[in-house]
């Protein structure tokens, strides 16, 4: 399928080379739309979506579907914002499906794949989006992982509870991560997590792995200590025989989210050092950004506000830039939180208060984890 490659920083929307900007309301109102493509909305709900508190005043919705439209017109093989009698407007994503003369090339597929691995194992997002929006230009078929892998890391999260297309164990790691995030009661994030867990058969490769690591926050944020302690132990011989560095550096943030909880303090640095020393050997911006987030913490119950407040602020800095958004989405909630249970510093637990309900309200996490639930109901 082909993607467009979107830049919130310049408001500018690429395909095959060619890049459009838009104004900033336009952008919002166009982002929005091509992240929920091919479903209707009316203007009253575009208007609290998009812009929430910020409703534009100098232009309806209208206007600015207008001014989409015209900018739009020569993709328009590509997409069409369409009006919806009775509704509003919806945007219409059409399917291109061009000959691919490089796939009787198995050699050059290899190499894709071997690039697109190395984007994901440093933490560059952004580069997996362009090459990922770019593929039909280029005459790229990604491999069937990366294809649904873009789309999570894009945030394109209802796709996963659409695609009757995709078999549900497929899916299933991804709509169990969508759940953790969205659920605010942890020992139900903890139970969901645990059930699904107990289906190792629909958790191919390294997903139980992954699942497994996540019990431990979960375990965590319900006072569970011991069993957060078995937990960390029973993983240390599975993530010590991957020898990756990814699933190391996991599995050291999940233990210093516990001895940060537990206030020792000596414990979480000499980890901090560990993954320091880790990430000086191959760096990687996703884990850089989590590990500068961590620290921050740690400097904040050490009572260091002013350092704490820096290098959260460049952690989350830097998991923005790297375009994963729901490593983005996962650390804003977690830095959230963490000004929830250590309430010493207003300033900064409101501005994340505010960040995480603004992510909360754009990419509609309360009408998700609503179909998550009706979804894992059904199905598990």
């Amino acid at each position: 399928m082909a993607m467009l490659y979107l830049d919130d920083g310049t408001h500018q929307v690429s395909w095959g080379g060619e890049t459009i900007t838009l104004l900033p309301k336009e952008y919002l109102l166009f982002r929005f739309l091509y992240l929920h493509r091919n479903q209707a909305f009316r203007r009253e709900e575009l208007l609290d979506r998009v812009w929430g508190l910020e409703m534009p005043t100098d232009r309806t919705v209208d206007d600015h579907v207008y001014r989409l439209r015209k900018k739009l017109q020569f993709w328009q093989h590509l997409l069409s914002i369409e009006t919806v009698r009775g509704v509003g407007y919806r945007l219409h994503w059409k399917e291109p499906q061009p000959a691919n003369v490089l796939d009787v090339h198995p050699e050059f597929a290899s190499h894709i794949k071997q690039m697109l691995e190395m984007y994901h194992g440093l933490g560059m997002g952004a580069a997996l989006q362009t090459l990922s929006a770019h593929k039909d230009v280029l005459g790229l078929t990604l491999d069937p992982f990366y294809a649904v892998y873009v789309r999570f890391v894009t945030g394109e999260f209802a796709w996963f509870l659409r695609a009757a297309e995709i078999p549900l164990r497929e899916r299933l790691f991804y709509l169990s991560h969508l759940y953790i995030l969205t659920e605010k009661d942890p020992a139900k994030a903890l139970a969901l997590c645990k059930q699904v867990l107990s289906r190792k058969e629909d958790l191919p490769g390294m997903w139980e792995v992954e699942l497994e690591m996540n019990l431990i926050p979960l375990y965590v944020e319900t006072g569970q200590w011991q069993h957060a302690e078995s937990q960390i132990e029973k993983l240390a011989e599975t993530i010590s025989g991957l020898r990756s560095n990814s699933y190391t550096l996991t599995y050291w943030f999940q233990q210093m989210t516990y001895l940060l909880r537990r206030k020792e303090l000596a414990l979480a640095q000499k980890k901090l050092e560990e993954a320091k020393c880790l990430l000086a050997e191959k760096p990687m911006q996703r884990e850089q950004g989590m590990l500068l987030g961590l620290e921050g913490m740690l400097a904040f119950q050490r009572g260091e506000q002013a350092r704490a407040r820096r290098l959260i602020d460049e952690g989350i800095d830097i998991l923005r830039q790297t375009r994963f958004v729901p490593h983005y989405l996962y650390a804003v909630r977690k830095v959230e939180r963490f000004f929830q249970i250590y309430p010493g510093d207003s300033a900064w637990q409101q501005k994340y208060r505010k960040e995480w309900a603004r992510l909360w309200e754009e990419h509609r996490l309360g009408e998700l984890h609503k179909q998550l639930e009706e979804l894992f109901a059904r199905q598990l």
